[in-house]
């Protein structure tokens, strides 16, 4: 993991290359997390189209903690250990992201605290339709310990 130098400074801005969430790489993300042999999961809106349905969905959704997977490797791509090593991430997941939705990951320098050693980011995550689907605010620090 070694990320190109940023410039820190108030206002960068980064955007991620589109991320293709299709249901081979939501199944893959899916298997590793609920599927070893301790926990089997019940079906539910993450795959089965009917539980989607009664909940709401059209189809069914990929699970919140996928999108906030692929902000956090955006960060850590582009801040490395900075963010790694005592980075942090709070978010909110404002619309479902559906299996086939594409996902750019936004993050843009809001402060900068030098004798803290700490900057803060806001962040986003865009479909393809350009509705936000995760926002927040992330922290890491200005360099590497």
């Amino acid at each position: 993991m070694s990320a190109a130098p940023i410039e820190i400074r108030i206002g960068a801005e980064l955007v991620s290359a589109p991320y293709l969430l299709d249901a081979a790489a939501a199944q893959s993300y899916h298997d590793g997390i609920e599927q070893p042999l301790r926990r089997r999961p019940p079906r539910g809106i993450h795959d089965d189209k009917d539980a989607a349905r009664k909940a709401g969905f059209v189809a069914p959704i990929a699970g919140g903690a996928q999108t906030i997977a692929i902000v956090a490797q955006f960060l850590a791509d582009n801040f490395g250990m900075r963010f790694v090593r005592g980075g942090r991430i709070e978010v909110s997941l404002t619309r479902p992201v559906l299996f086939g939705d594409t996902l750019t990951s936004h993050a843009k320098i809001i402060s900068i605290d030098t004798d803290a050693n700490r900057t803060e980011l806001q962040i986003h995550v865009d479909n393809q339709r350009g509705e936000q689907v995760l926002i927040g605010t992330a922290a890491m620090r200005m360099k590497d310990a």
